[in-house]
Order: C-alpha cells, then structure tokens, then sequence
C-alpha cells in the first residue's frame, strides 16, 4: 500500500524528483502530514527489527560490547544517516548495497549447492570461522560489480571510469554474481569438507 501512496502523490503532485517529495508532502497540507504520521507510527516496528537486528549481529563479533549499548549506537548511526544523506544520493547507496550482497549471494548458493542444498548443525558450528578463499571469491565479485558500474566518492569512481576498457550498458548484478559463484563453487570444490553421515 505504500508503493501506491506514493504513486498516488507522484501523480497528484507531478513530483520530477525524488528530492522534491517532502516539500510535496508538506503542500499537501493536514491530510498529507495525517498520512505521513501513519506511515510513521506503520513503519515503527520496521525500525526496531531493522535496529535489534544490526545490533545482535554486531554482537556476533564483539560479545563483550553491551547490547543496550550497541542497540544505542546503531539507532543514533541510522538517525544521523537519515538526517544527514541527501534523498538524491539514495539510489548510489542502494547500488553500494547491491555491490556488496549480490556477490555474497553467489557465494553463499555455491556453498549451499555444494553442501548437498542444506547445512547441519556441524556445517553451522563446526566449520572454519574464516574461510579465506570464500572471501576471496566475494571481493572479486565486488571488484567486478564496482569496476562494472561505480559508486561511492568520486575519486573512486573517476579511478575506474579511466580503467574500464570500454562502456558497459549491462547490470553488473548478473557479471558480478557470476563471477563470485564461480569463484566460490570452485574454491569450495577444492577444500572440500568431509561430509558427516547423519543418521
């Protein structure tokens, strides 16, 4: 429903860009800031998985940091991000994203695949904490996302666009995934696991 309250205001208020949408939002007057409330109060649950989340997972890595604490600092890294990053820049953080989880993908369904499409409490407990050619495989598969199509600072992207051979029209999610699965499958392949008959 909220993609099409948005398509609605799109449309009401022939918006061109996403940074004009809060300034749409506040000419639409009391019905348009009532509705921005209930999306808030709606969307309030989102944030505090969103939040708890992030901050178990970080746990994972530093069990000796409080949770209170942690779930503190995530909420004020998010609260500042959103107060602080521009609505236009938000399609180049999505792209970042993408450079980043596409290729975990790829490895995480090569290893998948070669564990027989399923892991056991052992591949989840007992496995290597580090795995480097694992993580090998997703770096080169985020190398070719960002040398594909470039986001971030623009010392960054003006280095590839002078090192791309030619121009690319194409996704780089597709090349990139590829690329990481390929890697992953073959790595995973050549260290294999001894399998541990379940009975």
């Amino acid at each position: 429903w909220m993609f099409g309250l948005g398509a609605l205001l799109f449309l009401a208020r022939d918006i061109g860009d996403a940074a004009a949408i809060p300034a749409a939002v506040a000419a639409g007057g009391v019905v348009s800031v009532l509705a921005l409330v209930a999306l808030t109060v709606d969307e309030t649950d989102e944030a505090f998985a969103n939040v708890y989340s992030t901050a178990v997972s970080i746990q994972n890595v530093l069990p000796a940091v409080s949770q209170r604490l942690l779930i503190v600092l995530v909420s004020a890294t998010a609260t500042a991000g959103a107060l602080l990053i521009d609505l236009a820049d938000y399609t180049t953080f999505l792209y970042l994203l993408g450079s980043c989880f596409v290729p975990l993908f790829g490895v995480l369904l090569a290893d998948w695949l070669l564990n027989g499409a399923h892991y056991s409490a052992d591949d989840v407990f007992r496995s290597p904490a580090v795995r480097p050619g694992q993580l090998g495989a997703w770096a080169l598969g985020f190398a070719l996302y960002q040398w594909l199509s470039p986001v971030g600072p623009s010392w960054w992207t003006d280095l590839v666009a002078n090192t791309r051979p030619a121009p690319f029209d194409f996704t780089a999610s597709l090349p990139s995934f590829a690329a990481a699965f390929a890697l992953a499958a073959l790595v995973g392949l050549a260290h294999r696991r001894p399998r541990v008959a379940v009975s």
